[in-house]
């Protein structure tokens, strides 16, 4: 049987794994999900990455994250406690490392998804893990632009369940984060057109190519 110290250092690969792959596939991105007439944009912004790891620690998500990337990150560095237990870590790190599946793959977006405190306006899900989103506002509770962060990682919680409603994305949109127009588009549903209401977001190029 492992040890304690031998299962922390297992999470400490686990969490410098997922920095790298968080690091080469989401931040510095921007994603266009649309489906039906409906879209929302997200940003993978690093400061969100550890929270979705599972573990706790004194340093900063910043300090975290760039520690974990660099391949530097301790196993003094975090912990776990009665909200951050270790077996929960362990399942949300192995789920970490797939993010990017949520953003090459069709999922489903959740609406006003439950948890036991919070009540998530957007969720995304492949039914294996689902990542619940929060709005980009200030302090006061304002909204300061339209796009959504990641704010936790949950697996097999029945996400699906607890929410008012779901919708299969129809298309994704990717662009670097400095840029403001959608340039690549990730996943298609090649029954259906797409809609007029993210013309203002995206490369005129996908209109005329829908033309021909």
């Amino acid at each position: 049987m492992a040890t304690k110290q031998e299962k922390k250092e297992k999470i400490r690969r686990e969490i410098i794994d997922a920095a790298k792959i968080y690091s080469q596939d989401l931040a510095g991105k921007a994603f266009l999900y649309v489906y039906g007439d409906e879209y929302f944009e997200i940003l993978f912004k690093t400061n969100r990455f550890t929270h979705l790891t599972g573990v706790k620690s004194n340093l900063s998500a910043g300090q975290v994250y760039n520690y974990a990337k660099e391949g530097i990150l301790t196993t003094n560095q975090f912990f776990f406690d009665q909200k951050h237990p270790y077996a929960n870590a362990r399942k949300k790190l192995s789920c970490l490392k797939r993010l990017p599946e949520l953003t090459t793959n069709m999922v489903c977006v959740l609406k006003n998804m439950q948890t036991v405190t919070v009540t998530y306006k957007i969720g995304l899900t492949n039914l294996e893990f689902t990542l619940g989103l929060t709005e980009n506002v200030d302090k006061q509770g304002n909204k300061i632009d339209n796009f959504f962060f990641p704010m936790t990682l949950r697996v097999n919680d029945k996400s699906v369940d607890r929410s008012a409603d779901g919708e299969i994305v129809d298309f994704i949109f990717m662009r670097d984060a400095s840029k403001s127009t959608y340039t690549d588009l990730i996943v298609a549903d090649a029954d259906k057109t797409i809609p007029h209401c993210v013309a203002h977001l995206i490369d005129s190029k996908f209109y005329e190519e829908q033309i021909r």
